[in-house]
């Protein structure tokens, strides 16, 4: 589970137009290929009881802090694919999440989004007190800090899975507590945003990788210079700070580790000394974030490099004629200034009017018949997913992809003659993972092991809509959707990737079938049993009222 919040880098827009954007964004039924992405929204703390009235009211409100540009946060919480929150659990934590804020009794609007991979709720809360009218900064600017916090109650309360290395957890005594683990280091979020456009690293990661020990284990100056120099790399003083140069891209020293800033290295180090470098380092190639699609990655530069050449020789050849029709025009109005001046003053004013209408009109054409530059070529992410969808999904989770794992679109033959084996499936399941785990998970679990047994899509689709339902009344969701989205996962790239981490082998997919057949053997037995002992005790009784003497007619 995720919780992010989205900055805003622009403020040029009016409050307004900026908290109705957002708010339009996040209710809007479809997104921009027309595909249905809102599947439940809310507002809490808003008198208004529509859309419309939503942005109204909370645009008023905002509207009243004056010295705050934007005083609506727009928040992301997001789950894993195997997962699906019910509507009782985005209330519960919207609910946590404004409370744990600070924020309880602040307007909010939310909306479920399902167009993409992973389900995410969008959050919009106005800091603006409805009261005071002041604008809160929840826990004084730390409010990241309390994200992760956010996150770790609601995966112990509502049994969702945890990402990879969280920075908090809920122990034995409900108590959220930091886990003590060691750091890792990792890109911050503009340089892995750059390497999901790009597939390529970042400058960022390149100095973390090549330069993060050889700054841990200096033991002075020299021998970090040294050390950076051999890397590749260049580490320098800039102001009150230090920057490491990956080619001619500055990368801040405290952004690859904390403890890189300049004051503390001092201290470790003694007074910074400035270390000898070659004149003209060279320029680090640029390497790929992920062996995942390396031929494409490839291919995407080659096609990015002459696409960048090709503009830029377009660029310039538009320039060169701008060039030389701004001489000539220049040659002209100096020929014409010569040849008129000797009809006075206002002659040559009126043919320097007419000259420079009819040179201003000759450059607008120009730049109109100029070749319209292309669109630049869209990101790696999006130029992948056209060519091979598959492929794509498996670099988006490129990173659960360890060393080893023979991921690919598997494909498993029918065994065994069960019509209907979700009950039996998942009571195995709910066995092999005793701890709480939300129902979806558990649900998706079920819908991967059925793969395994062959079972098609249509026949999980039709196991999770018409036997997880009856299980779980007093959730409220789309179990159609839900269907759908759990197949989605069992039978998609992040299916594909569970299968090849779990391994399964054709004895293993056979002993959890054959344990199943026995389990649903022993339930029908036991089914038939009741039914049997029901119609003795209707028969007994049946028998019992024939043997009595019936009553005697009473005397009047």
């Amino acid at each position: 589970m995720i919780l992010k919040k989205l900055k805003r880098a622009s403020f040029k827009k009016p409050k307004a137009a900026m908290i109705g954007a957002l708010v339009d964004y996040i209710l809007a039924a479809a997104d921009e290929s027309g595909q249905e992405k809102t599947k439940y929204a809310g507002a809490k703390n808003l008198l208004g009881r529509t859309p419309d009235g939503w942005k109204a009211e909370m645009i008023s409100l905002a509207s009243e802090s004056i010295q705050s540009k934007m005083p609506v946060t727009h928040w992301i919480m997001s789950w894993q694919e195997n997962e699906q929150p019910s509507y009782e659990q985005i209330e519960d934590a919207v609910d946590v999440f404004l409370d744990r804020m600070g924020l309880a009794g602040h307007q909010v609007i939310y909306s479920l989004h399902g167009n993409s991979a992973n389900v995410h709720l969008h959050i919009a809360v106005n800091r603006t007190h409805p009261d005071t009218l002041k604008v809160i900064q929840p826990h004084r600017g730390f409010d990241i800090e309390e994200a992760h916090r956010i996150v770790a109650l609601l995966e112990h309360r509502q049994g969702w899975a945890s990402e990879s290395r969280p920075r908090y957890t809920v122990n034995d005594q409900g108590e959220i507590v930091r886990r003590q683990s060691k750091a890792v280091v990792k890109p911050r979020n503009e340089a892995t945003n750059f390497e999901s456009a790009t597939g390529e690293k970042s400058a960022q990661r390149i100095a973390q990788e090549r330069g993060h020990s050889v700054i841990n284990n200096a033991a002075s100056w020299a021998e970090l210079h040294q050390g950076m120099a051999k890397a590749g790399l260049r580490f320098a003083k800039k102001g009150s700070g230090a920057i490491v140069f990956v080619g001619d891209i500055a990368v801040k020293a405290s952004s690859i580790d904390r403890n890189f800033g300049l004051g503390k290295l001092c201290k470790r180090l003694g007074d910074f000394e400035p270390g000898d470098y070659a004149p003209e380092m060279k320029t680090p190639e640029p390497e790929p974030v992920s062996s995942v699609a390396l031929e494409e990655w490839r291919e995407y530069r080659k096609i990015r490099a002459e696409e960048a050449e090709n503009r830029r020789m377009a660029q310039k050849q538009a320039a060169d004629a701008l060039l030389q029709v701004m001489a000539r025009q220049r040659a002209e109005r100096a020929t014409a200034a010569s040849a008129l001046a000797r009809h006075g003053l206002h002659i040559l004013n009126i043919a320097r009017h007419f000259l420079m209408l009819q040179q201003r009109e000759e450059l607008a054409q120009l730049r109109a018949d100029q070749p319209k530059l292309r669109k630049r070529l869209r990101t790696f992410k999006r130029w992948l997913g056209e060519r091979n969808p598959w492929l794509a999904g498996l670099w988006r989770l490129r990173r659960r992809i360890l060393y080893g794992m023979n991921v690919k679109p598997f494909q498993f033959s029918k065994i065994g003659d069960m019509a209907s084996p979700y009950s039996a499936y998942r009571e195995i399941m709910a066995k092999r993972f005793p701890e709480k785990m939300d129902a979806s998970r558990l649900d998706g679990a079920v819908a991967l092991r059925m793969r395994l047994a062959g079972y098609t899509r249509a026949e999980v689709a039709n196991e999770m809509y018409r036997k997880a339902r009856p299980l779980r009344k007093e959730e409220s969701r789309d179990w159609k959707e839900y269907a759908r989205r759990t197949v989605w996962y069992a039978f998609g790239v992040a299916g594909d990737v569970d299968i090849a981490e779990f391994k399964p082998t054709p004895e293993k997919i056979l002993s959890f079938h054959q344990e199943a057949e026995r389990l649903e053997a022993a339930r029908l037995a036991a089914e038939r049993e009741r039914v049997a002992e029901a119609e003795r005790q209707r028969a007994q009784t049946q028998r019992t009222e024939e043997t009595q003497p019936a009553p005697r007619p009473r005397m009047l």
